[in-house]
């Protein structure tokens, strides 16, 4: 009896050392990976302002023209992905996360409205749109489509503004909103969606409104986060997503669905990041199909970027994930995720059928934007 308690004290002790080893094994790679993409971060301002992370284009035609683009977006959604896992990391890899966002928070006045509402815009509010286009650039007047509720939610859910601020820009949501108006009024849907009152990517009410499934499932995240009261909007969008996704539209058709997310994967990702924060029980009606649908993408792609944000998918609605063979930041360089497009900008995205679906796919009007350390925190 005492030689069996013995060895059951020294079993639990190995295992206990064993995952002590697994635990300061995985600190170790998330604080070389965090230190990595610290380093990431610009220094000074230049082609980008100090505190972002580089981020670039390329035309989706030939001669593609890969060319740096100092968009916001990638930089906040990269501060909204660092502020999610502060609870999940220790105090050390903690801190330096903090600094990532509080250097980030710098940068988010260049990109504000001129007039100082918290509305915030893809480029900088005075410059240039597209950079290092041939003729793009010189048209903002003409293509400069103003602030979006992408770049705006994500900046004030990692900035410093407080509850006033966050119902501003609510009110503009609402504002810009389908049938805000009597002549606001979608066409670049399918016809059983245009007497939705839901959300529009836009927020300026001389652009059209336009229904992007990402971008949507990003602001019912806000409004969530923020405690914001709800609206028919609200409701409209909820309700909106859950037909789409009854009927699966995220498989069949996701370009036409999300224009500026294009695929499958980065639409379940959106998806599974709201249903992993709040519980709408709209959505969670559909979780099994959810689930064998992310199960069937990971079958079918190589995309080592694609595996993990379905990974991260199958995670946040509570099951269990495959193991992704990245155990270095030399492994994760020297896999294929340099070919990951995380957005993308399809200038169909506001026609009306059938332009719409042969627009989104013609190479000469779409640009594909990379941001190199936001591979790594979707890693992380």
């Amino acid at each position: 009896m005492i030689h069996l308690k013995r060895t059951i004290i020294i079993i639990l002790l190995l295992l206990q050392c064993g995952y002590a080893f697994s635990q300061s094994s995985e600190d170790s790679l998330i604080n070389a990976l965090l230190r990595d993409i610290a380093s990431m971060q610009v220094s000074a301002d230049g082609e980008f302002y100090s505190g972002m992370f580089p981020s670039y284009r390329d035309c989706g035609g030939a001669p593609h023209n890969y060319q740096p683009d100092n968009n916001i977006f990638f930089t906040a959604i990269a501060a909204f992905s660092l502020r999610n896992m502060l609870p999940s990391l220790n105090e050390e890899n903690r801190k330096l996360a903090e600094s990532i966002i509080q250097k980030i928070q710098s940068v988010y006045p260049y990109y504000k409205n001129q007039y100082g509402n918290p509305y915030y815009g893809f480029w900088p509010t005075h410059s240039k749109i597209m950079p290092h286009t041939l003729i793009f650039q010189y048209l903002k007047s003409v293509f400069g489509q103003g602030e979006d509720a992408d770049d705006s939610i994500m900046i004030l859910m990692t900035d410093s503004s407080n509850d006033s601020t966050a119902a501003i820009l609510k009110k503009q949501l609402d504002a810009a909103a389908n049938l805000s108006t009597p002549g606001r009024r979608i066409k670049s849907t399918y016809k059983k969606y245009r007497s939705y009152p839901a959300y529009s990517t836009y927020l300026g009410n001389r652009m059209p409104p336009d229904f992007d499934f990402a971008v949507q499932c990003n602001i019912l995240y806000f409004i969530f986060d923020k405690k914001l009261p709800q609206t028919k909007q609200d409701t409209a969008t909820i309700n909106l997503l859950a037909d789409m996704v009854a009927n699966r539209k995220y498989m069949d058709a996701p370009t036409y669905l999300s224009p500026y997310y294009v695929t499958s994967p980065i639409l379940l990702y959106h998806l599974c990041r709201l249903m992993g924060a709040y519980k709408i029980p709209e959505l969670e009606k559909y979780k099994p199909q959810i689930i064998a649908d992310i199960k069937t993408e990971l079958s079918s792609t190589n995309n080592v970027m694609d595996k993990i944000i379905l990974c991260t998918s199958l995670m946040r609605l509570g099951e269990q994930a495959p193991y992704i063979e990245l155990t270095s930041l030399k492994d994760f360089e020297e896999s294929n995720q340099k070919s990951f497009v995380f957005f993308q900008a399809r200038a169909a995205f506001s026609y009306p059928t059938p332009f719409k679906q042969i627009g989104l796919h013609w190479s000469y009007i779409y640009y594909r934007f990379y941001c190199p350390a936001y591979n790594k925190i979707l890693w992380l």
